[in-house]
């Protein structure tokens, strides 16, 4: 499960489309590649990468990088033989602010920590997925030398707010540096196009590893160990380690443990005017005012706005009454929105949800405020369902639905 972006403007992009030429098929947060001049999210170029591995996650460890007997080599040597192997990691350029730390920056802590570098946004599901196990390694490892910076890398522009990703940094009770990359300067250095990718730096300012995605936990965990072995030896010091590996997290966050990929059968579909392209009863890529109506039947996969609706790059926002009309095929529902305590009403196959309500629904209800991931549908099996959103007061601004 990851979120793949391909934009030279360096703007990251969440889920591509499965149905699509190129694409891969998100699971609850997937990724998109589009990007624009001066507004990175319309897409120049295409990547296609395809991955199995706890849903969608990819392992980009350097192919047939030779790490035997680093451990024990001289500093000169150990550095000649990486030089040849892996990737020097780069500063962290231009960040326009800090949360957790008054300042943190790689150089500083080369030859002193192992450096976890974690490429993530917070309205990101898999982003949020994988926030346990980081915060359980910087629980474990840190007294060892792991140093963990989250660099923060909006997809949309009110995840530019530093009191939004404040109030996420608190919400998930993270407690490592945190930096905002706002203008995508670190993102762009370190050519990243996915939420959540990982890069470990070792000892000598080299990348050694690199995860894309969800999943592959232990053996990320096996690879932060080896590198604080190594540190520790470089530093004369006993190289046994306080904490064992392998040990769960004490929480489990946002269903992490059970997402089927192969059994989600709809992409990501957004509905700002420059990615609307599922949009199926009004004009896709166009911003301004469009009155919709919906027809008797609606295609599977397609979206469907009924009412008066304003669209904007990001996002659609509804202009007084107004409803959202989706088939999917998936087991849960999530949805970027922001309202001002904007009330919406959640119908599933015609009936008001109940047992299936998401975690986010209250008697059938949703209070939308901050901008941010609400959960909408949590039913107890995967299977194609009609969805209706209804704006009952407010007005509403609708981002995404991502599956689960």
């Amino acid at each position: 499960n990851l979120c793949i972006v391909n934009d030279p403007n360096g703007r990251p992009d969440r889920s591509p489309d499965p149905f699509a030429v190129g694409d891969i098929r998100n699971t609850d947060r997937g990724v998109a590649i589009k990007s624009k001049m001066n507004k990175p999210y319309q897409f120049a170029v295409l990547v296609l990468l395809v991955a199995v591995a706890v849903g969608f996650s990819l392992v980009n460890t350097p192919e047939g990088a030779n790490t035997e007997g680093i451990d024990v080599m001289n500093e000169t040597e150990a550095v000649e033989m990486k030089e040849e192997e892996f990737q020097r990691a780069k500063p962290l350029i231009n960040p326009t602010g800090y949360i957790n730390t008054d300042n943190v920056s790689i150089e500083d802590n080369i030859g002193e920590k192992v450096i976890l570098l974690d490429m993530w946004t917070y309205s990101c599901i898999n982003c949020q997925r994988t926030l346990p196990h980081l915060k359980e390694w910087n629980r474990k490892y840190s007294d060892d030398g792991l140093l963990i910076i989250g660099n923060h890398a909006p997809e949309f522009d009110f995840e530019k707010k530093r009191s939004n990703v404040e109030d996420a940094v608190e919400k998930y009770n993270l407690t490592y540096p945190i930096v905002l990359d706002n203008n995508y300067g670190t993102w762009n250095a370190y050519n990243n196009r996915y939420w959540p990718q990982k890069y470990l730096i070792g000892v000598d300012g080299f990348i050694r590893y690199e995860h894309i995605g969800e999943g592959r936990y232990e053996q990320t965990e096996e690879k932060v160990r080896e590198l604080l072995k190594e540190l520790k030896m470089r530093k004369g010091q006993n190289p046994t380690l306080t904490d064992e590996i392998g040990q769960s997290p004490e929480e489990e966050q946002l269903d992490s443990t059970d997402v089927n990929s192969d059994m989600i059968k709809t992409p990501e579909i957004y509905l700002g005017a420059y990615r609307n392209d599922y949009l199926a009863n009004g004009k896709n890529g166009t911003t301004g005012v469009q009155k919709l109506t919906v027809p008797e039947n609606l295609e599977k996969n397609r979206l469907y706005l009924d009412g008066e609706w304003i669209f904007e790059e990001e996002y659609a926002e509804n202009s007084g009454s107004g409803e959202i009309l989706l088939r999917y095929e998936a087991k849960r529902v999530n949805m970027v929105l922001e309202g001002d305590n904007t009330t919406v009403t959640v119908y599933q196959d015609g009936e008001l949800v109940s047992e299936s309500a998401g975690r986010d629904v209250e008697n059938g209800r949703v209070k939308v405020g901050d901008e941010q991931l609400y959960n909408m549908v949590a039913n107890e099996d995967y299977g194609e369902h009609k969805l209706r959103i209804e704006v009952e007061q407010g007005d509403l601004k609708a981002y995404t639905f991502t599956f689960g």
